[in-house]
């Protein structure tokens, strides 16, 4: 099949293939390439873009992600090309550097897991500027993830409709003042077995993945002292 021909300087340019049927396939997406033309009639201009190369491509992305990306990103990609340098630079065990770096962002994510199962931030946060109330539980047939809708009142007159995680047992709520939605049951024991569940899942993983962490920074202390 001919690709190019020109009789001015004598030159064709052809290609061929084992499979007649690939080649007609070939011709005809050519030929509909050639001939594409817009309502005008007039033939479209050839449209060209520029690829980087993908070293050039990566590195680029990743500047514009430590200039214009979430504040997550740049903590890891600062982590990521800071971290493991200094974990197998400093004078400690590398091997031992080498896992603490690469087990510390899995420690990290289960444990922030555990927090947010067992609502430890929450918990803390309603603990130092909670205001308890009297409320209202109803169940909500509605959502089958969640058992129980609260209705209370805040101190302010506002009414606030909130999906406590679990059903207090007495008749009252402690909320958070700058966010309302925000809202714990006093059931301290099912509270309890919850955390220890949650802890059993993913907190207990997450200890152990920070372990080498743990074991580096204290042999790096006791070089320093």
């Amino acid at each position: 099949m001919v690709l190019f021909e020109d009789e001015q300087v004598d030159r064709t340019i052809g290609v061929r293939y084992r499979n007649e049927v690939v080649i007609a396939a070939l011709g005809a997406e050519i030929e509909a390439i050639i001939g594409d033309t817009g309502s005008s009639g007039v033939r479209l201009p050839v449209q060209r873009e520029s690829v980087r190369v993908w070293p050039l491509r990566v590195l680029a992305d990743l500047h514009h992600q430590l200039r214009h990306g979430s504040p997550r990103w740049r903590r890891a990609l600062l982590y990521a090309g800071l971290g493991l340098p200094l974990a197998v630079g400093l004078p400690v065990d590398r091997l031992l550097g080498f896992f603490a770096w690469l087990l510390l962002p899995l420690s990290v994510v289960l444990l922030r897991m555990w927090i947010g199962m067992a609502e430890l931030n929450t918990r803390w946060v309603i603990w130092r500027r909670g205001i308890t109330v009297r409320a209202r539980f109803e169940s909500d047939h509605a959502n089958e993830g969640i058992s129980h809708i609260v209705h209370f009142r805040t101190l302010d007159g506002q009414e606030v409709t909130a999906h406590p995680a679990l059903r207090g047992r007495r008749d009252e709520i402690r909320y958070d003042p700058e966010d309302p939605s925000h809202v714990l049951a006093p059931t301290r024991v099912a509270w309890l077995g919850i955390a220890v569940a949650a802890f059993m899942i993913t907190g207990i993983w997450g200890v152990a993945f920070g372990i080498p962490a743990a074991l580096w920074v204290i042999k790096m202390l006791l070089l320093l002292f």
